[in-house]
């Protein structure tokens, strides 16, 4: 993720991440890590409604981490990195868990498609179908045993910001 770059109405972004933690893998810190990002964000101007699309898609691929990556029996770290750029966010999540199946990020398909009438309701699979319909971009490596989540996720208004940069 680049650190140069300015914002539509001519403002420099900050070098650097808006955020950098570290954390154990545990749905307990996941909800304290989010709220932190969530308040820190709401401190750089973020919209409610950027807000809560951001709010959404991070709670949803740190759960992801916790429940998927790393064994109950033996947690591990978790490391989330969030940069502000013109008109999108950066978020990179990284952790030395299991590697995604097929060593890829699910496609994300709605859980609903093979839903019919008198079945029960799927239970899961909601989380990627959220998280890709609302980021513009989202890419899943592995290497050195680390995975790495790089979503970018969309702010603003893009019709003011492209006019705000003619």
């Amino acid at each position: 993720m680049p650190d140069d770059g300015v914002m539509p109405n001519g403002a420099d972004i900050p070098p650097g991440p808006a955020f950098d933690e570290t954390f154990p893998s545990d749905f307990r810190w996941v909800r304290r890590i989010v709220q932190n990002a969530v308040n820190t964000l709401a401190d750089l101007g973020l919209s409610t409604e950027d807000l809560g699309s951001f709010e959404i898609v991070l709670a949803e691929a740190l759960n992801n981490v916790v429940e998927h990556a790393y064994p109950a029996a033996s947690p591990g770290k978790v490391r989330l990195l969030i940069k502000r750029r013109p008109g999108a966010l950066m978020i990179e999540i990284r952790d030395r868990g299991k590697p995604m199946p097929q060593g890829r990020a699910p496609l994300g398909n709605h859980p609903m498609t093979e839903f019919h009438q008198h079945d029960a309701m799927p239970e899961g699979g909601y989380g990627w179908y959220l998280i890709r319909e609302i980021v513009r971009d989202l890419v899943y490596d592995r290497r050195d045993d680390e995975n790495f989540l790089v979503i970018r996720l969309g702010i603003g208004d893009p019709i003011l910001d492209a006019k705000s940069s003619v």
